[in-house]
């Protein structure tokens, strides 16, 4: 196992590593109060089970399991040797980092590459064992990685209604298309439908379980980032005549929405962001 000496400055990193290490026999862990920390652990022989609340999970090779400080868990071989890699992290940054990624308490995931995480999880570990300065910084960015790697295994699950999230993501590449290219036009939630020919109930239920929000407020985000362009560029064009670019109608509401999401006019964000 590798105990990383945290330097005072390691601490100022929003997301940093505590321990590394590999059980070739892993044993029965009970933790009814919790770990101190985040923690990642993968298969590479044998298997076990992870017991969370009511739950059970065969974890063997090619499984893995995560799990946030704090949160009462247990596992244990089931095919011995069962043998486990693990990553112990923390930081102030990983509470948001796992919301963001849509992570629960502790969930199993499949490793759908586990040659190519293996492969992520030794550099993390050669680059703690070199005597690079900056190893704290790079362990972290090289962390960071690892995460998302996680959340697009997690991402691949099938959920309870049998679809993974990335095959909603292919659903809605359609009308995301569309929104990118069609902004200016006014689109309603029936042509929005059309385009992957489903109700526009279903499509704001997709939308939502993919991108937290409807699509009209994402339309609406779409057209507001096209008039920052705008409001940047050197062409310096007037804001009524942005508005209309960008989809909106009435340059006065446009101001309105403008506002409310970027705390400022577009007059203003225009002087602010001048180049």
């Amino acid at each position: 196992m590798l105990l990383p000496i945290l330097l005072s400055k390691t601490k100022l990193l929003p997301i940093y590593v505590v321990g590394l290490g590999e059980h070739e026999r892993q044993r029965h862990i009970v933790r009814p109060y919790g770990f101190h920390s985040y923690q990642i652990l993968y298969c590479t022989s044998g298997s076990g089970i992870l017991k969370f609340k009511d739950e059970e999970h065969k974890i063997a090779a090619g499984d893995a399991f995560f799990f946030r400080p704090d949160v009462p868990h247990e596992y244990y071989p089931l095919e011995a040797p069962w043998s486990v890699r693990f990553i112990v992290f923390t930081g102030s940054a990983v509470g948001d980092i796992f919301d963001y990624l849509g992570f629960g308490e502790i969930a199993p995931f499949r490793l759908h590459n586990p040659e190519d995480f293996h492969m992520q999880v030794t550099t993390l570990f050669d680059m703690f064992r070199c005597d690079d300065p900056d190893k704290e910084i790079k362990t972290s960015m090289l962390l960071y990685k690892l995460l998302i790697k996680v959340g697009e295994y997690r991402n691949n699950l099938p959920q309870p209604s049998g679809v993974s999230k990335n095959e909603r993501y292919e659903k809605l590449n359609p009308v995301i298309e569309m929104l990118k290219t069609r902004y200016a036009e006014d689109l309603s939630l029936d042509d929005m439908a059309a385009v992957i020919g489903v109700t526009t109930k279903h499509l704001c239920r997709i939308f939502h379980m993919v991108y937290g929000t409807t699509p009209l407020k994402y339309l609406t985000h779409l057209r507001l980032n096209m008039a920052k362009h705008y409001l940047c560029a050197p062409e310096n064009k007037k804001v009524k005549d942005i508005a209309a670019l960008v989809g909106f109608k009435d340059p006065s509401y446009f101001c309105s929405v403008f506002k409310k999401a970027e705390g400022m006019t577009p007059d203003v964000f225009r002087r602010n962001n001048a180049f």
